[in-house]
C-alpha cells in the first residue's frame, strides 16, 4: 500500500510533458528540412494558433505586396510585438509563460487573427518563422511572369545625375533603380496635356516601384531634371 501511495506522488508531482495534437488551424505545416520552419494557407475565416517560448522571438511573415497597419494584442502586457521597416513582418515575443490571449493585425489587404499562448522554454516543434502561402500566388506569378515577356524600354536624357542605374516596366508596375548614394530626386509623369503629375511610388527591395506605366518620366531634383521616355516593346507595335 505504501508503494501505491509513493508511486502515485511520484506522478502527480511530475509536470507534464506530452502535448496534445494540433487543432486543424494551429501553425503546424513545416517547410521541407527544419520543422521550426512553418509555412500555413492564409484563410480569413480561421484563427491561427501560435505557441511561443519565453526568450525567444517568432517571426511572422506575410505577403510582400502588403503592409501592416494595425496590431491589437488582449494581454499586451504579457507580449511584446514590433514590426520591421518595410511592414510586412511582425516579430513576437512573450514576456511571460502562463495565460493565453488573442492578436489581431490588420494589413492594407487582409485580416489576421491569432490565438496565443507561451511556454517556459522551447521545443522542437516550437516555430521560429511563420510564413503565410496564399491562395492566389500561383496565379499571380502567371501572370507577371506573362507580363515580363513584354517589358518596356526607355531612352533617357538630360542630367546623367538624376538618371537612373536602371529603369523598366512589367507593362503593370515600372521599377526604377539608382546607384548607391545617389541623391533621389522626385519622380513625375507627364500627362497627355503636358503637366507633370507628381507620382506615389514605394521602395521595395531596393527598387522604386510605381503602379502604373506612363509614356514619359521626369526626374527633378533643385533645378537639373532627367527625362526618360518609353519605347514601347516589339511584341506591342
Amino acid at each position: 500500500m505504501k508503494r501505491l501511495i509513493t508511486l502515485l506522488a511520484l506522478l502527480l508531482g511530475t509536470p507534464a510533458v506530452a502535448q496534445t495534437p494540433p487543432a486543424p488551424n494551429e501553425a503546424s505545416a513545416q517547410t521541407p528540412g527544419d520543422p521550426r520552419l512553418r509555412v500555413i494557407p492564409y484563410d480569413p475565416a480561421q484563427v491561427v494558433r501560435l505557441t511561443a517560448a519565453t526568450n525567444y522571438q517568432m517571426t511572422l511573415i506575410f505577403s510582400a505586396d502588403e503592409r501592416v497597419e494595425n496590431v491589437a494584442i488582449g494581454d499586451s502586457e504579457a507580449w511584446q510585438a514590433t514590426l520591421n521597416r518595410r511592414g510586412d513582418a511582425l516579430f513576437l515575443k512573450p514576456l511571460r509563460s502562463n495565460g493565453v490571449t488573442n492578436m489581431t493585425v490588420i494589413t492594407d489587404a487582409r485580416v489576421y487573427s491569432f490565438e496565443l499562448s507561451a511556454a517556459y522554454g522551447p521545443t522542437a516543434e516550437t516555430p521560429y518563422t511563420v510564413r503565410f502561402a496564399y491562395p492566389d500566388d500561383r496565379s499571380r506569378d502567371a501572370n507577371e511572369q506573362t507580363a515580363q515577356a513584354e517589358v518596356g524600354r526607355y531612352k533617357l536624357s538630360g542630367a546623367r545625375a538624376l538618371r537612373p542605374s536602371a529603369l523598366s516596366d512589367d507593362g503593370v508596375r515600372t521599377y526604377v533603380e539608382w546607384r548607391a548614394q545617389q541623391t533621389l530626386p522626385a519622380v513625375f509623369a507627364i500627362d497627355e496635356r503636358g503637366d507633370e503629375v507628381l507620382l506615389d511610388g514605394h521602395m521595395r527591395d531596393g527598387r522604386y516601384v510605381v503602379d502604373a506605366v506612363h509614356p514619359t518620366l521626369l526626374f527633378r531634383l533643385e533645378r537639373q531634371t532627367a527625362r526618360a521616355n518609353r519605347i514601347r516593346p516589339r511584341s506591342a507595335r
